[in-house]
């Protein structure tokens, strides 16, 4: 991983290095696989549960989702420091700064819903447009709904990018660096938007295998897929980042050291 301490930070890196990323997840995937697997399987499991829950659901959902992050950037923090993998280290964000991480979460959630009101103030409605696909309407009358669903898809487009652009990096930041959220989030935010090439041909390249494993049939290519998606966001940390820590704060875990 890169290391190099004589450059700001958060560093630039070459566009290249996007797709580098995800080979260094899948290296980081292989050395345990199946641990990785059955610990993505568990924690999906239980933040979906939490999901099903009446009225208070999603919104534990989204808490939750951070902590999940956190524990698979302890858990590839441990296999690149040569560890033994354990199942303690998938709980390094429930166990250490499990309400800064929330507070990500609640980011999240809150930008979400913000969001989707601005696109349905906008006239967007997705059951109308879920329902045209279904039923398979007139071309013309599912043209009319699409044209009329456009302007608010650009927004919401427009209006998410920044919100996933600032909460990215932030569970590593706070986990590794003892950020506090709001710092996590600044930082995240220029880190993303200082090295958007290598960002978007990492995007686009996870794109292709989340879509892959999608066609795996019960959504089992999952289990290999998003562990490879946390090794490859676990590389980027470490080659934007790697000593960062905030001046203004111990870092979260001290079972985590800076290489």
């Amino acid at each position: 991983m890169n290391t190099d301490t004589n450059q700001d930070i958060p560093r630039k890196v070459a566009a290249s290095q996007g797709l580098q990323w995800v080979t260094a997840g899948f290296r980081l995937y292989r050395s345990n696989p199946l641990l990785l697997s059955a610990a993505f399987g568990l924690l999906f499991g239980v933040v979906m549960a939490l999901g099903l829950i009446p009225l208070v659901g999603s919104s534990l959902s989204e808490l939750a989702s951070p902590l999940m992050v956190a524990g698979f950037m302890a858990a590839y923090r441990a296999l690149d420091s040569g560890q033994e993998l354990e199942l303690p280290h998938f709980l390094a964000g429930v166990r250490g700064p499990a309400v800064p991480l929330m507070t990500i979460g609640a980011v999240q959630l809150l930008g979400t819903l913000l969001i989707g009101q601005v696109m349905l103030g906008m006239g967007f409605d997705p059951q109308a447009v879920v329902a045209a696909a279904q039923t398979q309407k007139d071309p013309a009358e599912m043209q009319a709904i699409l044209n009329q669903a456009t302007p608010a898809l650009l927004t919401g487009l427009v209006l998410f990018t920044p919100l996933i652009m600032a909460t990215w990096f932030a569970p590593a930041l706070i986990l590794f660096g003892g950020a506090r959220p709001a710092t996590a989030l600044g930082v995240s935010l220029r880190a993303v938007a200082r090295n958007w090439a290598a960002m978007l041909v990492n995007g686009l390249a996870l794109g292709l295998l989340l879509f892959v494993a999608a066609l795996v049939p019960l959504l089992l290519g999952l289990l290999v897929a998003m562990p490879v998606l946390f090794g490859s966001l676990y590389a980027s940390y470490q080659a934007i980042f790697a000593v960062w820590a905030d001046e203004d704060a111990a870092p979260a875990s001290d079972n985590v050291v800076e290489r």
